[in-house]
């Protein structure tokens, strides 16, 4: 998810700022909810972004082309996108243009997203400092939340890691800032927590283009070492979402915290879990068994050449060679296009270390407390293939729970699948909240 801001030149008058969302309707079954967000900063140069909710697609770099007080013209150059309104009726009627597509978009005010009560607001019962910290090749800004009581010898302190893809401090998504309530929480149960933004992303510096998980997890030593560089806490720990789990279990490795909380950790190789991930996505689009199964045996022979290290292997020409046999109807074509952009994908450095990663070996050497956590409607992280494994491989220090009922953002949930993340207005289950605290405490 990308959070990018364009200064721009024109006025965005009054009657047009703030944020207007609308839904555009792609075919008759699929729509889109379409975001933008209109402000004029300090200095009177205007502020635009656009978001795709239902994509997790947040704040893209805008353009103004055209503003006045009842009609807008907007791009965004990156997705190829124009969107062009009058007002009308406390309304923006418009048309949507991107490529060959072009449609009617009408949009009313306000973000469209459901209430998120448990995100926290001013004024704090707690204290909060800015940080900065210095990694390899990164600058990391971050933000330090101290206890009501305040800071004694006793006090502890995590470091908050997010999971895969460029992010805030506060892992928002949807709307939710799960890591933004972690901290609150902690803070009004006298425990300290340390959050930042990915490098490259909001304050912090770096290019994270070539990044893998191993600079990921440079990143969190080089927080875990500023806070016991402070001399300020009795025990640093991490927690860590997701790929942030993953992290928590390298440090853990490492002996260079003291416990560790693992949100949704990855516990077999990453193959299997995009393969996983894959097969419970088309299944839910209602895609045949029969398609399932060859598209499922396409992606297992294309990782499997990346994880055996065939440099001569032309992943590309390996993919259009499957694809070439999967016009015979529009669902196979589709699976065609899916299975060469996966061949295209994979030729970035952090995914082709994800798909040759085990974390067992970060897990097996880990020898701190561990609370590993897992949501029962995960579809990102399954429990059927991850909660399982971790309790074989886990030694005796690690404690493996599961949440019925909770999805990869432990949110209570009826499905599980992403696109209902943003529908749910909890954040973070009460009960993983008090669990996390409550593990702190005891140690």
């Amino acid at each position: 998810m990308m959070c990018l801001i364009a200064l721009l030149s024109d006025v965005c008058y009054a009657a047009l700022s703030g944020s207007w969302h609308g839904k555009l309707h792609i075919m008759p079954s699929v729509s889109l909810t379409v975001v933008i967000h209109l402000s004029v900063d300090s200095e009177g140069n205007t502020e635009v972004m656009m978001d795709s909710p239902d994509q997790g697609v947040y704040g893209l770099k805008g353009d103004v082309l055209y503003v006045s007080d009842d009609s807008l013209a907007i791009s965004v150059a990156s997705v190829g996108m124009t969107y062009s309104a009058v007002r009308m009726y406390n309304q923006l009627v418009g048309t949507f243009r991107q490529g060959s597509l072009e449609k009617g978009l009408m949009m009313i005010p306000g973000d469209g997203l459901p209430p998120r009560p448990q995100t926290p607001v001013p004024p704090y019962p707690y204290r909060t400092e800015p940080v900065v910290f210095e990694s390899a090749m990164a600058t990391l800004s971050g933000t330090l939340t101290l206890p009501t009581e305040g800071v004694d010898s006793d006090t502890p302190v995590v470091l908050m890691v997010t999971g895969s893809g460029q992010q805030n401090r506060d892992e928002e998504v949807f709307g939710h800032k799960p890591f933004a309530v972690i901290a609150d929480c902690l803070a009004r149960n006298g425990i300290a927590s340390l959050r930042y933004d990915d490098r490259g992303f909001g304050q912090s510096t770096g290019d994270c283009r070539k990044s893998t998980t191993v600079d990921f997890a440079l990143d969190a030593q080089a927080g875990i070492d500023w806070l016991r560089s402070s001399g300020r806490f009795a025990r640093i720990g991490v927690l860590g979402h997701s790929e942030g789990a993953a992290i928590a279990f390298i440090l853990g490795a490492e002996k260079s915290v003291d416990f560790a909380v693992a949100l949704g950790a990855p516990a077999v190789r990453g193959d299997s879990i995009l393969i996983d991930q894959n097969r419970r996505a088309l299944i839910e689009l209602g895609v045949s068994e029969e398609i399932v199964a060859k598209y499922m045996a396409a992606l297992a022979e294309l990782y499997g050449r990346i994880i055996a290290g065939d440099e001569s292997y032309d992943i590309a020409a390996a993919a259009d060679s499957i694809a070439s046999g999967w016009s015979t109807s529009p669902e196979m074509s589709q699976m065609a296009d899916n299975i060469r952009s996966v061949a295209q994908s994979t030729q970035t450095p952090w995914l082709k270390y994800f798909i040759r990663e085990s974390p067992e070996r970060y897990i097996v050497r880990t020898e701190c407390p561990v609370l590993a956590l897992y949501g029962g409607k995960d579809v990102q992280v399954s429990p059927e293939v991850n909660y399982d494994a971790m309790r074989w491989i886990a030694p005796a220090n690690v404690t493996v729970r599961l949440y019925e009922g909770h999805n990869h953002l432990f949110q209570h949930a009826e499905t599980g699948s992403v696109t209902e993340y943003r529908k749910i207005s909890e954040t973070i289950s009460p009960d993983v909240l008090a669990d996390i605290v409550g593990f702190i405490h005891g140690l």
